[in-house]
């Protein structure tokens, strides 16, 4: 079992606060609202899984997993007769040490998923426990009960979505997704930059950050109007989503500007390749849509950081201004002596 130190309570309170004003910063459907749960349960326990379980009649179901395979999904598990049943009737978390050894738990279940110690906590709504957050890990003794309390304080943040109700839906799609593309929006994009920025400081996990403005648009916009650049934005836009590595983060922030923000990456390993790839995508979409004496390319702006950097927002501008400079050298290409 880890050993709780000042940084560590410092560590679980930066994430508990980011958790929380990500939540705040809209209303999400219950559905991201789990995702993101997991994901900062995860990060805070150091585990590795996690899963949101819903009560429906007897049984829980499983609605949302992270670190665990696809089949978890399929599972369910006795509402009464289990750990996650005993943690609902008595509306408090709890920990297995040892799924070997604890008969509160499905000992073959836990091998299938890798889990060797767990600890769920119930998600309480109107009254009622309705489901169960869990994270595990594949060492027995992992967990402590200050991950019991931050588990708790985290299933907490999804029963306050539930409060919300459905009706929010739409104003959460507004307010944190570019609404012609679908992509993550600047708001979506600053929060996991400044969670970036964090990690770099504290772990020393480099990133890179491209910010990417197509070359072109303007000669369309004149020629076929406003409808064909909106397609070809959204073309683009599904282009790079098929490009881009699972775990980063590709946003939408200004009419013609899109970002990638790449996570524990190597700037001689990734820089290359993003530029390769946007050169192919917007090569693919000139293409396929068709456009004749138009040939779309891109200016990139990329910053690297290893954690002595002031903000996520001056890394964003300092991407920015390195695109733009690039568009104006591309456009208007310097003729002096």
């Amino acid at each position: 079992m880890a050993t709780i130190t000042r940084d560590t309570q410092v560590d679980l309170l930066h994430r508990l606060i980011e958790t929380q004003r990500l939540l705040n910063a809209g209303s999400l459907e219950s559905d991201r609202v789990m995702g993101v749960v997991i994901e900062r349960a995860q990060a805070a326990t150091h585990a590795s899984g996690g899963a949101v379980g819903v009560v429906e009649g007897s049984v829980l179901t499983y609605k949302a997993i992270s670190g665990m395979s696809d089949v978890a999904l399929d599972a369910e598990e006795d509402a009464e007769n289990s750990l996650s049943g005993q943690s609902l009737r008595m509306g408090m978390p709890l920990i297995c040490r040892d799924t070997e050894t604890d008969s509160r738990v499905d000992r073959e279940a836990c091998r299938q998923v890798g889990a060797r110690s767990l600890v769920v906590a119930p998600i309480v709504h109107g009254g009622q426990g309705v489901g169960v957050l869990k994270v595990l890990a594949d060492e027995p003794d992992h967990f402590s009960d200050t991950d019991a309390d931050v588990l708790e304080l985290l299933a907490g943040f999804i029963a306050t979505s539930l409060s919300a109700g459905s009706r929010l839906e739409s104003e959460a799609q507004r307010a944190l997704q570019d609404p012609l593309t679908g992509l993550p929006n600047r708001m979506i994009l600053m929060d996991r930059l400044q969670q970036a920025v964090y990690d770099a400081r504290r772990y020393r996990r480099p990133f890179g950050l491209f910010v990417i403005e197509p070359i072109g648009f303007d000669s369309v916009n004149s020629a076929l109007g406003r409808d064909a650049t909106e397609a070809i934005m959204r073309a683009i836009a599904t282009g790079l989503e098929a490009v881009v590595r699972s775990g980063d983060t590709l946003a939408r922030v200004e009419d013609d500007q899109f970002v990638i923000l790449c996570i524990n990456a190597e700037r001689s390993v990734v820089e290359w390749r993003i530029r390769q790839r946007v050169d192919d995508v917007l090569s693919s979409v000139t293409n396929e849509i068709g456009l004749s004496g138009v040939q779309l390319s891109a200016s990139i702006g990329a910053v690297w950081s290893s954690g002595s950097d002031a903000s996520a927002e001056a890394l964003l501008t300092s991407a920015s201004t390195a695109a733009y400079r690039a568009k104006r050298q591309r456009v208007r290409p310097d003729t002096s002596d």
